[in-house]
């Protein structure tokens, strides 16, 4: 496979990591009962988010290796920061699609008490962690690209935005709605930004076009 078919496939990752993420927060169920998570919904919900965190974190490496050249350190604290923070979050759901399901069959004690586990024991650390490293990583990659022009400014611009908006959505200011509604509008703009890349690839490969390839085995390399 090609350099340039490896950044469409991250492009297109970025896309769907976005309408994953969207959905699967406006749908998500507003009281977490035994029953609620031991139900099929539940399971196909967070599979669908856990999908979008794996679509994420390839897209986000696509993103980063395309403008790592002109984003500097500010966009490598970036994308590990949002890359660590993606890798917790699928930690934390793999539970919700594997566990919690079962416990809120055999054992549900154990939900009454816990709800979804996010409050669980350490994971109530490391729940809001991997959400601050997120949010920070998005706004640090958006304030990177934004300098360097890598990508549209409107679109990193609002990137930047709604992650801020999506970060207090989740925190104790926010509540279940505000969160679902942020969480929307930030999976709308990485659709927009992962577009944003699509059309950046295809504009280099047009005025470039075999050199492209070696362009991006450059920025692997150095």
């Amino acid at each position: 496979m090609t350099f340039t078919n490896l950044h469409r496939l991250a492009a297109g990752a970025f896309m769907a990591s976005g309408l994953l993420l969207g959905y699967s927060y406006i749908s998500h169920p507003h009281h977490m009962t035994p029953e609620v998570i031991a139900s099929t919904g539940w399971i196909i919900i967070h599979c669908l988010f856990l999908l979008s965190l794996i679509a994420g974190m390839l897209g986000t490496t696509g993103i980063y290796l395309w403008s790592a050249r002109s984003t500097g350190l500010t966009g490598f604290i970036g994308f590990i920061a949002a890359f660590i923070g993606l890798v917790m979050i699928s930690g934390l759901d793999y539970y919700e699609v594997f566990i919690a399901p079962f416990l809120a069959v055999e054992f549900p004690a154990v939900i009454d008490q816990h709800g979804a586990g996010d409050a669980m024991g350490p994971v109530a650390i490391a729940f809001p962690v991997s959400g601050t490293l997120t949010v920070l990583g998005y706004m640090l990659l958006a304030v990177a690209n934004l300098r360097a022009s890598t990508f549209s400014r409107p679109a990193m611009l609002m990137l930047f935005v709604t992650a801020v908006a999506f970060g207090v959505g989740l925190s104790p200011f926010g509540d279940i709605l505000i969160a679902r509604i942020t969480a929307l509008l930030f999976g709308l703009c990485l659709i927009w930004s992962g577009f944003d890349y699509w059309r950046a690839i295809a504009t280099a490969e047009t005025e470039t076009g075999s050199h492209l390839e070696l362009e991006s085995s450059a920025a692997l390399e150095a």
